[in-house]
């Protein structure tokens, strides 16, 4: 009998430890998930975004997700979790998903020429559907890694050809129909136009986060945003339902481990050399740890990240209505291929990874301080893991200023752009832009065409299908067309000398694309 009571109580001394610390870890979870959330929320003020949606998923199932600020200042709609926006280029990951299934099942090959689904590139047979995966078909296909969404998004003309059907359709019945992404679809509705889903484009399409954009005092003005859609860009989607996608993802439910692996692991150029980037993925190293990620950034009002740490089984969704989640790093302050530039995915880290592993609570820094006094805090930091960390996050925080003066100094330099522009206009003669009217065919932009026409002293360009935009002059022969901070600049030019012939440069963020006039 003795013996009996004994081992009940000791039953129940042993229960009681194991409830204290399950109760222990859930405490710990919900203070970590607190201060994560408080930060996130100083961060958004910070970096002057209107509206934002995050979430976090631990082992395949969404565990936090929350809206900060509005999707729609002017009526006062919160932000929340199930609010949709754009994904910009996070829409890669979903294109490369499908062109895996289609590999897998053999309908195509990573070593297929493009140009044998009427894909035309300068560099011509030698571009392999892998070398526009990966970034590296430019110059010669697969010598180096240079980012270029136009020429991803010809992928969809990649998986039109080889299947009779489109990107949208696949991505819609092998995606989003079977993981029940209900807020996820293809935009603006006309992609979705005569097909089943298009009920579906036109309700997520009404109901995304309203977009902005900053003036030179950072107050939000109505922004837009670009409205295509193809293998580089143009899902819609919320928090909860990328939360889902990625579930699938670890679960192996939409391509084969070994696929996915595939797409994980980094590129090796011709001459050995690792890049940055997988098949639709950006793949890198911290430490001893992967880190899988996408980022969207389509100026002026889209920014969002999607960033998995597949051994920790967690994952970080953001998405937010203008392009300040991404823009510190992605416009030049930091480095575009290194997640750990970003202030969200650093702050994740640091609460997610990093403080579960340290003994005693993070170091404060007064960030505020001048930057002597922040480096001085910082150097004294012991543990090197965590001085590395917040050296990283100096960094961010630093680009973050420095992108803010950018803005004033952008927002300026359009203003008397636009004064300039206004006194040249009235010189310019009919005779000299009829050199330039005509259409153009950008092969390199998947056979884009813009239209040129003139009205009075004034040159309009427009893609075919959408509103012409006036083109203001910087010279006789250049012309600018605002966009959200930044601007297209254009450049009329003979197609050789003495030729009557005009070709047609196109110059945005640094990247440009030639058209001829047909």
């Amino acid at each position: 009998m003795k013996t009996r009571i004994l081992m009940v109580c000791l039953a129940t001394i042993l229960m009681a430890g194991c409830m204290s610390h399950a109760a222990k870890q859930k405490k710990a979870d919900a203070e970590t998930l607190e201060a994560y959330e408080a930060e996130l929320e100083a961060l958004r003020q910070e970096m002057k975004i209107p509206g934002m949606s995050a979430a976090v998923v631990k082992n395949g199932e969404l565990v936090w997700a929350r809206g900060f600020g509005f999707a729609d200042i002017e009526n006062s709609v919160p932000a929340a979790p199930e609010t949709p926006y754009h994904l910009a280029s996070v829409t890669k990951t979903f294109a490369a998903l499908v062109i895996m299934q289609l590999v897998q099942e053999g309908r195509l090959s990573l070593d297929d020429p493009v140009s044998r689904y009427g894909v035309n590139l300068p560099e011509g047979d030698k571009v392999l559907v892998r070398h526009l995966m990966s970034h590296t078909s430019e110059g010669t296909p697969g010598q180096r890694y240079q980012y270029n969404g136009n020429r991803y998004g010809q992928l969809s003309q990649v998986v039109q050809a080889a299947t009779g059907r489109s990107l949208q359709e696949w991505v819609y019945e092998r995606i989003l129909q079977p993981l029940g992404m209900e807020d996820t679809a293809p935009s603006p509705p006309a992609a979705c136009e005569g097909l089943s889903f298009a009920p579906t484009c036109e309700r997520v399409y009404a109901a995304l986060a309203k977009p902005y954009f900053l003036d030179a005092d950072f107050n939000p003005l109505p922004g837009f945003n670009e409205d295509y859609f193809n293998a580089g860009a143009g899902l819609m989607s919320t928090v909860v339902d990328l939360a889902k996608y990625d579930a699938a993802l670890d679960a192996n439910t939409l391509v084969t481990e070994a696929t996915k692996q595939q797409m994980w692991t980094p590129s090796v150029s011709n001459s050995g050399q690792t890049l940055p980037y997988g098949l639709g993925w950006f793949t890198q190293s911290y430490g001893d740890m992967r880190l899988i990620w996408h980022s969207g950034f389509s100026p002026p009002s889209t920014s969002a990240l999607f960033l998995k740490l597949p051994e920790q089984g967690l994952t970080l969704i953001v998405l937010a209505n203008t392009d300040m989640l991404s823009r510190s790093y992605q416009a030049g302050h930091g480095d575009a291929n290194n997640v750990l530039s970003s202030l969200v995915a650093l702050t994740f880290y640091k609460h997610f990874v990093l403080a579960p592993l340290y003994d005693q609570p993070l170091p404060e820094i007064d960030w505020s301080a001048d930057s002597s006094t922040v480096y001085t805090a910082i150097s004294q930091v012991q543990d090197q893991e965590v001085q590395d960390l917040l050296n990283r996050e100096f960094e961010a925080r630093s680009a973050l200023a420095s992108s803010l003066v950018d803005l004033k100094v952008l927002s300026g330099r359009l203003a008397s752009m636009r004064t300039t522009a206004e006194q040249l206009a009235k010189s310019l003669e009919p005779q000299i832009l009829n050199l330039y009217t005509g259409v153009y065919e950008f092969s390199d932009m998947g056979g884009l065409t813009v239209s040129v026409t003139r009205a009075g002293n004034k040159l309009y360009a427009a893609v075919i299908g959408s509103a012409p935009q006036e083109l203001l002059p910087i010279s006789t022969s250049r012309f600018f067309v605002p966009h959200g901070y930044d601007f297209y600049q254009l450049d009329f030019s003979p197609d050789a000398v003495g030729a009557q012939t005009y070709q047609l440069v196109m110059t945005l963020y640094g990247m440009s694309a030639t058209g001829r006039r047909k």
